[in-house]
């Protein structure tokens, strides 16, 4: 037992091994850190070793156990602070909204010098810190404080430390660092940023960062602004000079079609899922090219904006919305072939009538219809019908009316009797069913009323 103490570094080993194994047996989510600590502490016996073995003299031994084991614990030390290196950020007392520092634009002023392995940095009233100092020259850790010394509920602060906007055209962005307090976001901190992008496109402002990924790209048909997922708000103004003929906004934080966007002369195909969008803005008309417009999974439940002079718009995506009756304008729009709907709550086909006789495709899948009504009668140059994951239980007389129908998608529908007058969609190609509450008989006279159909059945539920 003795043998285990008798030096310096021994002891040190030994307490290392410890700490290591603590790591890996007891506190789990430093198993790696543990091994890495016993790898140490084996290292610590290696150097030990040999200084028994090459050190004969006593007071050589002794300084020199000495001397390696404050070299070591002085390395722990920094070690341990440099683990605890972090930025105290400090905020106005009682500050809502959002707030951010934006880093590495040149010209403005550095942050403060890290001092005993914190940096301060006190937020301004105004929620805003642009400075030239790198997102990399700073600590990634953070502990938030407000001026009078408390430190807010962490949870009703949102961090995003990994903001990046896009100055679109050119290979620059801008990073930042972004606060939202109570997850009320003021957003002056993203026109901050916005303003600056203006700037650099204009070349009296310069960010340090430039990327790889290309925001404008091309593919046979053209180019097209790609923008999926990057959590914004706002575009920069000469987004509005683009040559373009798709822009694509997808999973952002735009309330409203950008201005920049309704001035691209180019443009044919549109795609705003996923905003936070509540109507159409009246300036839609604008794009008098569109022909592809996707606000699907937005918060739009009406529409108060013109359509009728939406002469070019063919394809309209307004599914997973919320709604239960088709908006007015929709039926407005003149030359009107492919609707989307599929993913709301409506619960029947009273809002078909005659301003939709030009859909050629329809969805309207995972809502709650319960039957194909007379309305039918009026999409008489319809050609795909996807009305599945509904509560249809019966394929009515007035499935006849869709002379046209070249597809149909109908299963998750508890189907328990399908009219004979099916027989009339002659162009029908493709269908697809539920045999859950069909009998043989069923299919037999399915088979022989379509004769030129695909026909695919499924058990309802897989």
């Amino acid at each position: 037992m003795r043998g285990l103490f008798n030096s310096p570094l021994k002891v040190l080993a030994f307490l290392t091994l410890l700490l290591g194994l603590a790591g890996v047996f007891i506190w789990g989510y430093f198993v790696f850190v543990g091994l890495y600590i016993i790898g140490v502490s084996v290292l610590l016996y290696f150097i030990n070793y040999l200084l028994t073995r090459l050190i004969k003299v006593k007071s050589k031994f002794r300084n020199s156990q000495i001397t390696l084991s404050v070299l070591y614990l002085l390395l722990v030390f920094w070690t341990y602070m440099k683990w605890q290196e972090h930025n105290t950020i400090i905020f106005p007392d009682n500050f809502k909204g959002q707030a951010g520092i934006i880093f590495g634009i040149k010209g403005y002023p550095p942050l403060p010098n890290t001092k005993f392995w914190t940096k301060t940095i006190i937020i301004p009233g105004s929620g805003i810190i642009v400075t030239s100092t790198k997102e990399e020259e700073v600590p990634n850790t953070v502990r938030f404080y407000y001026e009078n010394g408390k430190a807010p509920d962490y949870n009703a602060v949102d961090w995003n430390a990994n903001f990046e906007y896009p100055c679109i055209v050119n290979d620059t962005v801008i990073k930042a660092w972004l606060f939202t307090f109570n997850q009320k976001a003021s957003l002056q901190v993203e026109r901050k940023i916005t303003e600056l992008a203006n700037e650099i496109n204009n070349g009296s402002a310069q960010s340090a960062y430039t990327t790889s990924n290309k925001s404008v790209v091309n593919d046979n048909t053209g180019n097209y602004l790609t923008l999926f997922d990057q959590n914004l708000s706002f575009l920069p103004d000469k987004v509005a000079n683009l040559a373009v003929y798709k822009v694509l906004l997808t999973g952002n934080n735009f309330t409203e079609i950008p201005k920049q966007v309704l001035d691209i002369k180019t443009l044919t195909d549109l795609a705003m899922s996923g905003n936070p969008i509540s109507d159409i803005t009246p300036d839609i008309y604008k794009l008098n090219r569109l022909k592809h417009l996707s606000l699907n999974s937005t918060k739009i439940t009406d529409i108060k904006a013109d359509l009728s002079k939406m002469d070019s718009l063919e394809d309209f995506d307004i599914s997973s919305n919320g709604i239960s009756t088709l908006p007015e304008q929709v039926k407005k729009l003149p030359h009107l072939k492919w609707l989307s709907l599929n993913g709301n709550r409506f619960s029947d086909l009273a809002f078909i009538d005659s301003r939709l006789q030009n859909l050629e495709t329809l969805y309207l899948y995972t809502n709650k219809i319960r039957k194909i009504s007379s309305e039918v009668k009026h999409l008489s140059n319809l050609k795909e019908l996807l009305i599945f994951d509904n509560q249809i239980d019966s394929i009515t007389d007035n499935i006849a009316t869709l002379i046209n129908l070249e597809k149909l998608e109908i299963w998750n529908n508890p189907i328990r009797y399908i009219s004979p007058q099916i027989k009339r969609l002659t162009k029908l190609k493709s269908m697809r069913i539920d045999d859950n509450l069909l009998s043989e008989k069923d299919k037999e006279n399915l088979k022989k009323w379509l004769p030129d159909c695909n026909i695919k059945y499924q058990t309802r539920g897989k």
